[in-house]
């Protein structure tokens, strides 16, 4: 079930990944390092973002990505209604709740579909 999260202010320099998420119509900023967000739960986050003097409501993912057979952890923030290369920049992120835990899908349909689910949630979660 969902789980309120304390928020806490973290951040990471946006690096390339495999730039799935665009494939899919949820592009991603994959941060580094991943140390400061390895103590929490592997899973789905609303977060709020600050990149320069702006916020943006975001969904984040800690985790391995099972559905795509990673092992490796890996941090990624969509940044809803936004489309900007952002590499080589930092990012603040606010985790403000948990929405669930990672879990693999049984193909990139389904992934998507509930990537919508999780934007849907982090709106409700993250007005500005």
């Amino acid at each position: 079930m969902n789980r309120q999260v304390t928020s806490k202010v973290l951040q990471g320099l946006v690096v390339h990944g495999e730039k799935l998420g665009r494939k899919i119509g949820f592009p991603t900023a994959n941060l580094s390092p991943i140390d400061p967000f390895e103590s929490f739960p592997k899973g789905v986050y609303a977060v709020q973002v600050r990149r320069m003097e702006r916020q943006y409501q975001g969904v984040m993912n800690i985790g391995t990505r099972p559905t795509v057979a990673q092992d490796e952890l890996t941090v990624e923030v969509h940044i809803l209604d936004f489309n900007t290369e952002i590499y080589g920049e930092t990012l603040q992120i606010e985790i403000i709740q948990f929405i669930r835990h990672e879990q693999k899908f049984s193909g990139l349909p389904a992934l998507k579909q509930q990537i919508q689910k999780d934007v849907s949630k982090a709106r409700e979660c993250t007005h500005l």
